[in-house]
């Protein structure tokens, strides 16, 4: 690895560090920015702005790796329009393309895989044939992540307000998601008060479900509205369809005693309310008083009370099998493994659902530490994350070519117009 191209990273500074980081490694580092909340945190080397349009980022993307003899990408979620085409093309070009996410693993642990996240994974679907010869041990070198939401705030009305500043500098930038500069930084803001106000009456949702309906409730985590695990690596076409499908199931299937508790994801408080909908669903189906919706719910606690977990493919999931919480995955998802999820579909699962194998989850968690998962974060602790980073490309780059044969990796690029399409404008 002798010179490094990083796309867009996860709100906030972590790019700047991480550019610091492999630059002090003698790496050269060059930082493509696609908007004005992207410069507002200048990373080391190079720094170069793209205010070109879709169509022209192919060529664009090709010459600045040629120009600056790029063996290697790094970007966070590589879903986005932009890291969709780029990760196509370092396949082709068989040039290094790694990805940073969120932790399979919570708290306390990030993502960084190669070629991809989830169900682009080189260990997706082959990860239940390697587990028999894993041998779980705990790391002992484990450091806590102290909680960072209030400073997540911070970055993205900072990011937001560069963005919105330079503007007429990327007119042709489309972002991720569709909506204004504004209201993104306010969606941070509501989500803040969203989680102060829900505090109390949750505390008394938890207690209600533990003396209530302690091993007779579902728990299904919502997951973020724009998230791509759902647009990408489900057949839902958004979270309200995913809610319609699961409560038709339950009407239909479940026992008349169980009870159903809908989560909101944390990171969504401020951009979306579902409960509205959940309602007249209830009302519509006459489950309203079988089903529960919660924000700040506490989900250790009520592990061991819960009798299922539904998901599409959130990392909620993971957590619940490795407190042998039966769990049931809708859409693509690198845990979705026979012994570990159900099977059998959703239907069945209200009353049939599949114990989790322990010894098949400690061996999926240990692989995982050891091939896809870094004890860091995004929002801090970048001196040891950094330092985590490093240690783990050493190991993926000395086993890269192993992986490229072996494991399942999808080198069908689609053409730029499709993945245009899925594209929404930034105002």
């Amino acid at each position: 690895m002798q010179s490094v191209l990083l796309l867009q990273g996860p709100l906030g500074p972590f790019f700047q560090h991480f550019s610091r980081f492999l630059a002090s490694q003698g790496i050269r580092v060059h930082k493509l920015n696609f908007n004005g909340g992207d410069e507002s945190w200048r990373c080391a080397g190079t720094n170069i702005s793209y205010s070109g349009s879709l169509a022209d980022w192919p060529a664009f993307l090709d010459e600045t790796i040629t120009h600056h003899h790029i063996d290697t990408v790094f970007c966070y979620n590589d879903c986005r329009i932009y890291h969709q085409y780029a990760r196509q093309y370092c396949q082709e070009q068989l040039i290094g393309f790694y990805v940073f996410e969120e932790g399979y693993l919570r708290p306390d642990y990030i993502t960084l895989e190669s070629n991809g996240v989830n169900a682009h994974s080189p260990w997706y679907g082959c990860i239940e044939t390697l587990l028999p010869g894993v041998l779980p041990v705990e790391k002992n070198d484990h450091f806590v992540i102290n909680p960072t939401f209030k400073r997540r705030i911070g970055y993205a009305i900072r990011y937001y307000i560069f963005m919105q500043l330079y503007y007429r500098r990327f007119t042709h930038y489309q972002h991720h998601r569709g909506r204004t500069c504004l209201s993104e930084g306010l969606a941070w803001l509501k989500g803040f008060h969203a989680k102060n106000i829900n505090k109390k009456r949750d505390k008394s949702l938890n207690k209600r479900l533990i003396i209530e309906h302690s091993g007779h409730f579902f728990l299904v985590p919502l997951q973020v509205t724009d998230d791509f695990q759902i647009r990408i690596h489900s057949s839902f076409e958004n979270i309200h369809q995913f809610i319609h499908h699961t409560l038709m199931s339950f009407a239909n299937n479940a026992n008349e005693n169980d009870v159903l508790v809908f989560k909101h994801h944390p990171m969504d408080r401020g951009y979306t309310n579902y409960k509205p909908f959940i309602t007249h669903e209830c009302k519509r189906l006459n489950i309203d008083k079988r089903v529960f919706y919660g924000y700040e719910l506490s989900l250790p606690e009520l592990y061991p009370h819960c009798k299922g977990v539904v998901t599409v493919n959130s990392t909620v999931g993971m957590s619940a099998l490795q407190h042998s919480v039966p769990t049931i995955t809708l859409g693509k998802a690198i845990y979705d493994i026979p012994g570990l999820t159900s099977q059998h579909g959703l239907d069945r699962f209200w009353k049939k659902p599949c114990p989790v194998n322990k010894k098949l989850i400690h061996q999926l968690r240990y692989f995982m530490l050891n091939h896809t998962q870094l004890n860091g974060s995004f929002y801090g602790e970048y001196k040891k994350t950094c330092e985590q980073i490093g240690q783990r490309l050493l190991s993926l780059n000395s086993h890269s070519t192993a992986h490229t044969t072996v494991h399942n990796i999808d080198y069908q690029t689609k053409p730029l117009s499709v993945l245009a399409s899925q594209a929404k404008p930034a105002a």
